[in-house]
């Protein structure tokens, strides 16, 4: 019949075989793998075997299995040798001392980044909230207690000078002990999109106002222009008069003189004098340019070949 004392020994080896979580020493966990350890063995009642020595020899040589379990291989042999567990619990923090200090330089660093932390120049809400992310879970892993409430006032208090009148509003009506980060930037979001929409607004309303600003200047232009034709082509209008009378029958034949045609020609020229340009307006008699159909000589032409047809119809 065993012994109590052996029968606490073989419930303590099996809750060790499973029923008792023993975590795996890595390169950078020794912070959580000393923590859950200890857990571990107060459970299974072994403790002691790793805080003192003048324990049972089949307590410590059950603490040192448990310990031997949760180490890598290339540890097991030089920890197997240790003659007990309180030796190999300090062996075992002596080679991951070293990693311990790496991690906590990195604590101090990350932590200062997180307090010297500012919004970027241009810098979107999604681009910020990335940012302050990586520090926080950076720091959360490193074993420092960083929450939620902690972040938001950060937050909020390094927003940009545009949206201090959003965080002020957001500290007033809202708890920020139980605000979450995701809560946070959605609504800084919103302010964002308010503000890129109102800028495009903007672009659009001076974009316009500079379209609107070439249109009038283009109808200056074209006004001034106008009045210069207008002030030359009076010049013109008197000189081609001159001409046309000077040299109007200049070889070019008696009919297109006669009758008629010198009646067009006098209308022609009273009308100019009258302010009509020679040189603007289509006739829809002929299709040709510095007349009208009441004046084109192609209509007179074809009312005197008419009227010749009529009078030689009328005498047969």
């Amino acid at each position: 019949m065993s012994s109590p004392s052996e029968t606490s020994a073989t419930g303590r080896t099996a809750g060790t075989n499973g029923a008792i979580e023993l975590p795996m020493l890595t390169r950078a966990n020794y912070h959580e793998w000393s923590l859950v350890m200890q857990v571990s063995l107060e459970a299974l009642g072994l403790w002691k075997a790793v805080q003192s020595e003048k324990v049972e020899r089949q307590d410590d040589r059950l603490a040192l299995a448990a310990i031997l379990r949760g180490v890598p291989s290339e540890l097991k042999a030089t920890l197997a040798v240790k003659e007990t567990a309180k030796e190999a619990w300090a062996a075992v923090k002596t080679m991951r001392v070293g990693v311990d200090r790496v991690k906590n330089a990195s604590k101090q660093r990350l932590t200062k980044e997180f307090e010297n932390l500012q919004w970027k120049d241009g810098e979107s809400v999604d681009d910020f909230a990335v940012r302050v992310n990586t520090l926080v879970s950076g720091l959360r892993e490193l074993g420092e207690e960083v929450k939620d409430g902690r972040v938001v006032r950060k937050v909020l208090r390094v927003v940009p000078k545009k949206w201090k009148q959003v965080a002020v509003s957001i500290e007033m009506l809202l708890d920020l002990d139980t605000m979450t980060m995701e809560e946070l930037i959605g609504r800084l979001r919103v302010a964002e999109d308010a503000d890129a929409e109102d800028a495009k607004e903007q672009e659009v309303g001076v974009e316009r106002a500079g379209q609107l600003y070439l249109t009038e200047a283009q109808w200056e232009a074209r006004r001034r222009e106008r009045n210069r034709q207008r002030r030359h082509g009076g010049v013109r209008r008197g000189n081609g008069g001159d001409k046309r009378r000077s040299g109007g029958n200049d070889g070019d034949g008696d009919d297109e003189r006669s009758d008629g045609d010198d009646d067009a020609s006098s209308m022609a020229s009273g009308s100019s004098r009258r302010g009509w340009s020679r040189n603007k307006g289509q006739c829809f008699e002929c299709g040709g340019f510095g007349h009208i159909a009441k004046w084109c000589r192609e209509k007179k032409k074809k009312e005197k070949a008419l009227l010749a047809d009529v009078e030689e119809a009328t005498l047969l």
